[in-house]
């Protein structure tokens, strides 16, 4: 994720085939996991993206039809599939401050084993720190 964060200095074209490609992949394996996981029980959910750093990071939206007014944000790309309620959230920026936080304290629970986890949630809190990549 870092190297990525070096290169680029937005979230780029999403009309550009190739991102939207990679943004449909992303978005569908993150939907089926949850599902999978039990975090939406209906057949039809509502999901989209939110924020993309492109062929890096996905921050999306998932919606049960049932919930009213209620979403999860959801993280996916180079980092692990990790979920929050809307209430942690108001802006992708601050979902993955929560993100970022989040991995932090279960990676120090995880110790050594947590190492990689760890060097994840800093270089996602760095992402969050620039500007650059919350703009428009």
């Amino acid at each position: 994720m870092n190297e990525a964060m070096t290169q680029q200095k937005n979230t780029g074209n999403w009309n550009e085939p190739k991102l939207q490609a990679w943004i449909r992949r992303q978005q569908g394996a993150a939907v089926h996991e949850l599902m999978e996981r039990g975090l939406v029980a209906s057949p039809v959910v509502e999901a989209k993206p939110a924020w993309v750093l492109p062929h890096t990071l996905l921050i999306g939206k998932i919606r049960d039809q049932s919930w009213v007014g209620e979403f999860y944000w959801f993280i996916c790309g180079e980092a692990p599939l990790t979920h929050a309620p809307s209430s942690v959230a108001a802006t992708p920026r601050e979902a993955a401050r929560h993100f970022a936080l989040q991995w932090q304290l279960t990676a120090v629970r995880r110790g050594e084993a947590g190492n990689q986890l760890a060097e994840k949630a800093e270089a996602l809190y760095q992402l969050v720190d620039e500007d650059v990549f919350w703009q428009g």
